[in-house]
């Protein structure tokens, strides 16, 4: 969508209104391009401070790195989510049930009925249980951490909550917001790496547990910076419910069919979520309209771009090209005889005659030059292609772009 990706999560908390520091955690390699667009691109309200990690940590070990820089409740997105989802109704459930963690949660559209989830359809889908009130979360495990998909709970949970709804049709959108105090958890489990799948289970396993069978540093009951975005009626009137559970752990579900909520986690993801953006039909996004400017003679864009395909201002493309599916970025050029397919192309990227492209993104300033042949490849920012190149599932960089053509029978 000719955005960076970074900028979907720093609007997601513009719009919650509240916040103003934001950490923004990588490692050495993307520090300098992420300080740049911290320090010269990014003209919103928000604080921004570039943190760098070792190469290979979780966010568990971030959080751990980061703690003298965290001194309220916290909140953690990963780095590819974009989302419309009113980011103040998950603040009003955190703090509305004075929650440990909270976590929010996109439920996939339901499968046809003769279509039957198989075991192999498990991979990467989590087991989670919620009460009736689709707000308290009391189960959470990784289908991979389940033996055979079976799933086991505590006889202490159910005496408290005896009505369990199971799910394996929510998608962790990777958007938490944590109580203070769990940092101190991290210093008692140093082996714990990620916050999804070591931290999170975690919590939600101690939360029917008695206080004497708790190993938990002392828990700190206020609200921080964090969470003052929360500005509901109801959440602004309502007084603190904290109860007696001394872990108590939340969710907000967006239902299938209400906002707009994925992780461009995949090629795939990435580029549905480009032409999401940039056609405006599912998510409501910042975005530039749909150019409404002359088109000069001999520039065939009109004829070329199908109905289903996003483009961006300045484009031009040469007679007799095919661009379908896809999303072209500002002052891209296009020459004869092209076919693009499933790709995405971003500013000022230049194809050559005769191109072939399908499921592609190139970065900005690529260039592919005449009769070349891209599937499954992604091209850096400013790498150019030379002419007949063939490439298959390859991601090409400034110092591959010149190596010899992929061989067709190498399997990708």
């Amino acid at each position: 969508g000719n955005r960076p990706l970074l900028s979907f999560q720093l609007e997601l908390l513009q719009r919650a209104g509240g916040f103003s520091d934001v950490i923004i955690v990588t490692h050495e390699r993307h520090q300098h391009r992420l300080q740049a667009y911290a320090t010269e691109e990014y003209k919103g309200p928000l604080r921004l401070e570039v943190a760098v990690v070792e190469e290979g940590a979780g966010s568990a070990d971030a959080l751990r790195a980061l703690r003298g820089k965290i001194l309220t409740d916290f909140v953690l997105i990963s780095g590819d989510v974009i989302s419309d989802v009113p980011f103040q109704q998950l603040a009003d459930t955190h703090r509305l049930h004075d929650a440990t963690a909270t976590v929010l949660f996109k439920e996939q559209p339901p499968r046809p009925a003769a279509d039957k989830k198989k075991a192999r359809d498990l991979d990467g889908t989590d087991f989670v249980g919620i009460d009736a009130s689709r707000q308290r979360l009391l189960y959470l495990e990784s289908a991979a951490d389940c033996d055979a998909g079976v799933i086991t709970v505590s006889e202490s949970m159910l005496r408290a909550h005896p009505s369990l709804e199971v799910h394996s049709d929510f998608a962790d959108a990777h958007v938490y917001i944590f109580a203070h105090w769990v940092l101190s958890v991290l210093d008692l489990k140093p082996h714990f790496s990620s916050a999804k799948f070591e931290l999170l289970p975690y919590l939600v396993r101690k939360q029917f547990l008695s206080t004497a069978n708790l190993s938990l540093p002392l828990q700190q009951h206020h609200m921080g910076q964090a969470l003052s975005m929360s500005s509901s009626v109801a959440a602004a009137r309502a007084t603190r419910t904290a109860g007696s559970d001394r872990v108590r752990c939340c969710c907000f579900v967006v239902p299938y069919d209400a906002g707009y909520c994925m992780r461009a986690c995949s090629i795939s993801a990435y580029m549905q979520a480009n032409l999401d953006i940039c056609r405006g039909s599912t998510a409501q996004f910042d975005k530039a309209a749909e150019p409404n400017e002359p088109v000069k003679e001999g520039n065939f864009v009109l004829k070329s771009i199908s109905a289903d395909s996003a483009r961006g201002a300045k484009v031009e493309v040469g007679a007799r090209s095919s661009i379908k599916k896809s999303a072209v970025g500002n002052n891209c050029r296009i020459g004869a005889g092209v076919r693009l397919a499933n790709c995405v192309l971003m500013e000022g990227v230049v194809v050559h005659d005769k191109v072939n492209m399908s499921n592609c993104i190139l970065c900005k300033g690529a260039a592919v030059h005449e009769g070349a042949s891209l599937k499954d490849a992604q091209v850096g920012s400013n790498v150019t292609v030379e002419a007949g190149m063939v490439v298959k599932g390859e991601a090409l960089t400034a110092l591959e772009a010149g190596a010899e053509a992929v061989d067709q029978e190498d399997g990708f």
